[in-house]
């Protein structure tokens, strides 16, 4: 099983596509497919169900993934290794974060990165799927650090390290009749439209459970993926929210008021797989996140 192999192997799982993994690959169709094929009889399995419309991966497919990844990985840090002697930190960085996050300077922070380490490749992007899809990367080795939103920092194959935790609260449109409420009830929004984030993003999983416990079932009137566009929406008066103190509330007509019992909490906190040592660039990249926190109550 050789390096280039695996590499075509990830590159198609991926892409679901032989052609955009050969050219993500910078190699030729023929030689990509030569490869899987061969890995495939090295195997002794198949990894790719082919058709002339679609590509996917089989169950062995499935399970060679992430090991190809964490061998992929174990190579990068091999050679980081030896590099980082010679010329300083090399190879790559994958890094999820959350769609409106500013707790974290996160420019400042890869700016400050990328200033100390230049020939390290940074990758960084946000999940459809919120800190569930970013926890799910993780333990695929997709991505190698995430910033996620999480109820607990105790996550098994996960190390957690906290940045904030946060407190929601009900805000409601300025002449919302509760507004003039300092504290509600859950059974007093009962029968309101709610605005909150998809499926799996930490607010709204954290949310949906504080509501089932009370017996309350919640109607959904818009799903954002960015957090910091709720106050608009309720401002608007499309309905009301469920989050935690936002920077984005700042002149917006909304007014924010306690719920009794009050909710629970929710951090948000950096992430790594502890099912293989950090590289060397992941490590450096953690080293620096503490200096670029933002130290204020509001997400």
């Amino acid at each position: 099983m050789e390096q280039r192999q695996l590499q075509f192997f990830v590159a198609v799982a991926e892409e679901l596509s032989f052609t955009r993994a050969a050219r993500r690959t910078h190699a030729v169709q023929s030689t990509v497919s030569a490869s899987i094929r061969a890995l495939e009889r090295d195997l002794g399995a198949p990894l790719f169900e082919r058709t002339t419309t679609q590509v996917s991966l089989t169950d062995a497919g499935s399970a060679l993934l992430p090991e190809a990844r964490r061998a992929l990985d174990s190579l990068d840090q091999a050679r980081s290794a030896v590099d980082g002697v010679r010329k300083g930190l090399t190879g790559s960085l994958r890094i999820g974060t959350l769609s409106g996050l500013t707790v974290v300077d996160l420019p400042g922070l890869v700016s400050d990165f990328r200033e100390r380490h230049p020939l390290v490749q940074l990758s960084l992007g946000v999940s459809a799927a919120g800190t569930e899809g970013l926890l799910a990367d993780l333990r695929s080795h997709a991505l190698d650090v995430a910033f996620v939103g999480v109820q607990s920092i105790t996550i098994p194959g996960l190390w957690v390290d906290p940045i904030a935790t946060f407190r929601p609260r009900l805000l409601v449109p300025a002449g919302h009749p509760l507004a003039a409420e300092e504290c509600v009830h859950p059974s007093a929004v009962a029968d309101e439209p709610f605005i909150d984030l998809p499926a799996g993003f930490c607010n709204r999983v954290r949310t949906d459970n504080d509501f089932r416990l009370a017996g309350i079932i919640r109607r959904i009137a818009i799903e954002t993926g960015d957090l910091s566009t709720i106050p608009g929406y309720v401002e608007s008066g499309i309905g009301v929210a469920l989050v935690p103190p936002l920077v984005a509330e700042a002149g917006a007509r909304v007014v924010a008021v306690e719920l009794d019992p009050a909710p629970a909490t929710w951090t948000l906190a950096v992430a790594r797989s502890t099912t293989t040592a950090p590289t060397r660039a992941a490590q450096a990249f953690l080293d620096l996140v503490d200096a670029h926190v933002v130290r204020r109550d509001r997400y």
